[in-house]
């Protein structure tokens, strides 16, 4: 009987690997370690009968220069419709800006100044402004704000007003006291001779910052949060604290409060000293940040109060823009992942644009870090003011299921080329075999509707890929093929 061997199993198989991972990196220190999204957005596409739904990541917008300011550095950035108008309002040092008219010099050049619209019983709109030092009502935006001059408005002050039920609410700097306007009268801060205002007593610590939310008061404190509601007092503070409710962490960094129509964002304090962003709507928190975030805030150290927040919409994704010392970090709550935002030509310039704000026919609007441009980002832009933008995708390691040798002999990026110019793009890929201690030399490939692949991709165990794209056009990727045998040993 002739002998017959029984033929080899093949190990050749085709791969793909999926970009949507949130950070991953092990330390603040190393950020091109274990996953990383630099000027990329993850969006879900939705999907064609039969199919399912897939995420692609895209290289995020860029701005174009609207207007330049004089004054100093960025202040405060704040889209106000007015009579069915569009105003921008920005702050560069003493300089208040309305559409690049300045209309206003204040009293102090740094720090924060807020905003917050005032509406009165008869649907009479006013823009309330402070600099923590003087507060000011606008009554039209093309004329020069009125300056308050009452006794007992609270000067310092904390720049973060709020409105509820006709009233302007402040909180007194190094303090526990919330101050409030006359009802409908924002000018007004006297009644029958005094100051009126309620004490956050139930912590010892003082108000960093002010939010409202469900039509309840935050007084965010270092280490706790009270809230407080409108009981209709008809003398003094018409705020009465809700005992029952207290949050038991605060903040360092008041300027990361941000207050959106359903929730309240900030980087909260925990009494270890962590830090973390926090998510508040009503009585319920919720922790947003991963890991690797944490130990970002924790390396900013005592830099941390100077952090930023904003939140925009950006490709239609709302995104909190948190801005720190040298890299700026951007969470989409759409999506629930993080990525970063960077400028330059490299990967280690901060994100030049400092406070955001939505805009007009819903683009975001930048006030830039030099203080002396305004600019608009939206999808038809795809540099940053003329700057070409760098994008960097950094996966995790694959080992395909084993971790035998394996031989990667092709590889492909999917996705499409969504602009019209069609201009074909190049990418540089590279690779590391090592857990991200060295990477290969950098691989071209030009990516256009041929889908064209690199081959002899050498052997490996773990392997993770780095992908750049610095060309002023849009893409999108869907992911990564593969071919690989995936050996014995």
């Amino acid at each position: 009987m002739a002998y017959t061997k029984a033929p080899a199993i093949s190990t050749n198989s085709s791969e793909r690997i999926d970009f949507v991972y949130n950070s991953q990196a092990r330390s603040a220190d190393t950020p091109e370690v274990d996953s990383r999204f630099l000027n990329v957005m993850v969006e879900n596409l939705p999907s064609p009968i039969g199919q399912n739904s897939r995420a692609v990541i895209k290289s995020r917008p860029g701005m174009s220069s609207l207007y330049t300011l004089s004054g100093g550095i960025g202040r405060a950035l704040y889209y106000w419709v007015f009579s069915n108008v569009s105003y921008i309002v920005a702050v560069c040092g003493d300089k208040v800006s309305i559409n690049g008219t300045i209309l206003q010099t204040l009293t102090t050049t740094t720090g924060a100044v807020g905003f917050v619209e005032h509406v009165d019983d008869l649907g009479v709109v006013t823009l309330f402004m402070c600099d923590g030092d003087k507060g000011y009502v606008f009554t039209n935006p093309t004329l020069a704000p009125t300056l308050i001059t009452d006794v007992n408005f609270p000067s310092p002050h904390v720049p973060m007003p709020i409105f509820m039920d006709g009233y302007i609410f402040v909180a007194k700097s190094n303090s526990q006291d919330i101050y409030n306007s006359e009802l409908n009268v924002p000018t007004s801060w006297t009644q029958t001779g005094s100051p009126m205002y309620i004490s956050a007593e139930m912590y010892p610590d003082t108000v960093q910052g002010l939010a409202k939310n469900n039509n309840y008061i935050y007084a965010i404190g270092r280490g706790s949060i009270e809230y407080f509601y409108d009981s209709a007092n008809a003398v003094g503070s018409p705020l009465a604290r809700e005992a029952s409710a207290v949050l038991q962490f605060g903040t360092i960094a008041p300027r990361t409060i941000i207050q959106t129509s359903k929730e309240v964002i900030l980087v909260g304090e925990t009494g270890n000293a962590g830090h973390t962003v926090w998510t508040i709507d009503g009585f319920k928190e919720k922790e947003i940040s991963t890991s690797a975030i944490r130990s970002i805030l924790l390396k900013e150290g005592t830099l941390l109060p100077e952090a930023v927040g904003s939140v925009v919409r950006v490709s239609s994704q709302k995104l909190y823009i948190l801005k720190l010392t040298t890299r700026t970090l951007v969470y989409s709550f759409d999506t629930e992942l993080w990525s970063e935002w960077a400028s330059g030509t490299d990967n280690n310039s901060n994100f030049f644009g400092t406070l955001l704000c939505d805009g007009p026919g819903g683009a975001a609007l930048a006030l830039l870090s030099s203080g002396v441009t305004v600019a608009e980002m939206n999808e038809d832009t795809f540099l940053d003011v003329d700057q070409a933008i760098y994008c960097q995708v950094v996966t995790p390691k694959y080992d395909f299921g084993t971790i035998n040798r394996k031989t990667m002999s092709r590889l492909a990026l999917v996705g499409d080329v969504p602009d019209s110019t069609g201009v074909d793009n190049t990418f540089t890929i590279y690779w590391t075999d090592d857990d991200y201690k060295t990477w290969s030399a950098g691989r071209s490939l030009t990516f256009n509707y041929d889908f064209p692949v690199i081959s002899q991709l050498g052997n490996f165990r773990r392997r993770a890929f780095k992908i750049v794209y610095n060309a002023p056009h849009l893409v999108r990727l869907d992911e990564i093929e593969v071919d690989i045998n995936k050996g014995s040993s």
